[in-house]
């Protein structure tokens, strides 16, 4: 659920939805996930801007889903 008044871009949305429903958040405790959230935005605005401008396009590309797997599972490993 998003905070009033702080929209989340659809293109994070679109990225944490993916890594949520395809079981990449599995290992991260409920209660740290908006902060996981939070750092996925920042990561992937800082260091992968490509993959949300394909997914902002509305393309999920084989190149976009192999990096948000990655970087998801680099982030959910600090969490766990």
């Amino acid at each position: 659920k998003q905070p009033q008044y702080s929209p989340v871009a659809v293109e994070q949305q679109v990225a944490i939805i993916y890594a949520s429903v395809n079981g990449l958040l599995d290992k991260v405790p409920v209660n740290k996930v908006r902060a996981f959230e939070s750092n996925l935005a920042i990561v992937l605005t800082a260091q992968h801007q490509n993959v949300l401008d394909e997914l902002r396009a509305g393309k999920l590309t084989d190149n976009a889903v192999a990096t948000l797997k990655k970087v998801v599972a680099d982030l959910a490993g600090q969490y766990a």
